[in-house]
């Protein structure tokens, strides 16, 4: 994730640095709920702005692979946005896991 750091804005950064493990493993379930779909729409919005420069510049230069190293920097911001959002979804993941087994675990007991 290192590597596309450098082009991301700082309010940008301050949502990456959210996602460190420290920081994640604090959260509760509706906290990374919460966490997810702001990385989400991030992740929504480079990818968005992403396609619309290469469809742009497409016409400028004639043909996709023409277009792509101008946008560079646009494709950057995707990536590093959509590796958050999967490291996002990994950690909302297990802890949604872990208290599904929870609530089994109490409703078994609550049962006997």
């Amino acid at each position: 994730m290192d590597e596309y750091l450098w082009v991301l804005k700082r309010s940008e950064l301050d949502l990456i640095r959210e996602i460190e493990p420290e920081r994640m493993s604090e959260l509760s379930e509706d906290e990374l709920l919460v966490l997810h779909k702001r990385v989400r729409k991030a992740r929504n919005k480079h990818v968005g702005n992403y396609r619309r420069k290469g469809a742009k510049r497409v016409s400028e230069v004639g043909g996709r692979g023409a277009a792509r190293p101008g946008n560079k920097k646009s494709l950057l911001r995707a990536e590093a946005f959509e590796e958050a959002l999967a490291r996002v979804s990994d950690r909302l993941a297990e802890v949604a896991h872990e208290e599904a087994e929870s609530l089994k675990a109490e409703r078994l007991a609550h049962a006997q």
